[in-house]
């Protein structure tokens, strides 16, 4: 066999070792012309040793194919597997079929590079929608299934929202900077400035009410209410008390109760379902016979009829009356951890359409009658929304109301506390 390897010449190396320079490599030609003895012992110093060690290793093929496994393809006689798609060399080589032609294709990894620039993180933003969904969530109802819409759906479209999200944080703001007092004027300042940019965003969709965008706007509708009850009571801020009528979140829930009317006549059966359900359940509950209390507003009433000579607005009046009673006969009768925030709006929802026009025009017996209405506010006055509302409110009616008309708010006055100027 040595006599064998000495006669091998160079046109028995590799074409491939040609193909690199153009003629053989210097120490292969070497190599191949040592004598058996030189090679046996050694002596050619100029020829890398290429010891069994040295020779690299290849990490055999667990996911070729069946063919190469079977024929047992090792690396140092036939080039393993390289498991190509959707036949591998080896058989199409040997033209044999390969079982990768019945495998589907592997995906394809793409490249996926790093951006180049991130916008910077607004940890405000975060702490504020972090304390919606940790805190402030739970302050907007006491109804479990009402409180998980606000916590996860309505706070995961938010993310998709920009005014949506700007409300949102906006009320989380508020909800902050009742209870950070030394911090207080700048989470209303951030308050403040959120919820203008939302009401910009989302005076444009008001105007023209379509179905995508419903959902969204009764969201807005709603925490902008909570954002006007979250606002200081004694100042000029958007939306609080103003100088010489009622607060403008007052009137409000006329919008809300027509997005409402909207998503019903939609059929809507969305993520806010629960919530508007809930609202009906409060309603009802208010209207189920046996409450008690028959004989509570008969005197508003009989003011009402003496000194009111329009029909339209007797009608309205005296509706307003009845389902004021309702609603009364439902809080007074209850215990005050059997409320929900939403039992002092169940009222306000149903006058929306005729009766909160008579009242923003600052008709007299209009005002009364929102005036006995505070009585629900201050029987779910554990609210963080509500508390002092009750006061601030029937001050305000007080001072719109002639001296005659005053006479008819004795009840309120007491029943919440409140002592007159004069």
């Amino acid at each position: 066999m040595c006599e064998n390897m000495r006669i091998l010449s160079l046109s028995t190396i590799p074409p491939f070792v040609h193909s690199i320079t153009g003629h053989a490599v210097p120490w292969v030609a070497q190599v191949m012309s040592a004598s058996p003895s030189s090679r046996d012992s050694g002596t050619v110093s100029t020829t890398p040793s290429v010891s069994k060690g040295s020779i690299q290793k290849h990490t055999k093929s667990r996911t070729g194919c069946t063919t190469c496994k079977r024929r047992k393809v090792k690396v140092h006689l036939i080039p393993q597997c390289d498991e190509d798609r959707p036949s591998c060399r080896n058989c199409v080589k040997h033209g044999a079929r390969c079982d990768f032609v019945l495998l589907p294709p592997r995906p394809v990894s793409e490249h996926i590079s790093p951006v180049d620039s991130l916008p910077a993180l607004n940890l405000l933003d975060l702490e504020l929608f972090h304390n919606f969904t940790t805190a402030t969530y739970a302050t907007l109802s006491t109804d479990h299934a009402s409180r998980n819409i606000w916590k996860n759906a309505i706070a995961r479209k938010a993310t998709r929202s920009d005014f949506v999200m700007r409300a949102l944080l906006s009320v989380s703001a508020l909800h902050i900077s009742r209870h950070r007092l030394e911090q207080k004027h700048r989470y209303l300042s951030y308050a403040i400035a959120y919820h203008d940019r939302a009401s910009h965003q989302a005076a444009t969709l008001m105007g023209e009410l379509i179905p995508e965008n419903l959902e969204d706007l009764w969201i807005f509708s709603v925490l902008t209410m909570y954002f006007a009850l979250g606002s200081p009571q004694f100042t000029n801020l958007p939306l609080a008390v103003g100088e010489n009528m009622l607060p403008e979140w007052t009137f409000l829930f006329n919008g809300v109760h027509h997005i409402s009317n909207a998503l019903h006549a939609s059929s809507y059966s969305g993520i806010l379902s629960p919530i508007i359900e809930h609202g009906k359940d409060r309603w009802e509950a208010a209207h189920r016979p046996g409450n008690g209390m028959e004989s509570i507003l008969n005197e508003l009433s009989s003011n009402i009829e003496e000194t009111v000579s329009d029909e339209e607005h007797l009608a309205i009046y005296r509706y307003a009356i009845q389902e004021l009673k309702f609603q009364l006969n439902l809080v007074l009768s209850s215990h005050s951890h059997d409320l929900d925030i939403m039992d002092a709006f169940v009222w306000h929802f149903a006058m929306a359409e005729n009766f909160m026009p008579l009242l923003q025009q600052g008709r007299q017996e209009a005002v009364a009658i929102f005036a006995h209405s505070l009585i629900i506010f201050s029987a779910v006055g554990r609210s963080t929304w509500l508390y002092g509302w009750d006061t601030v409110l029937l001050s305000r009616s007080y001072d719109v109301l002639d001296h005659r008309h005053r006479l008819w708010l004795q009840w309120p006055i007491e029943e919440i506390g409140w002592v007159p100027p004069y």
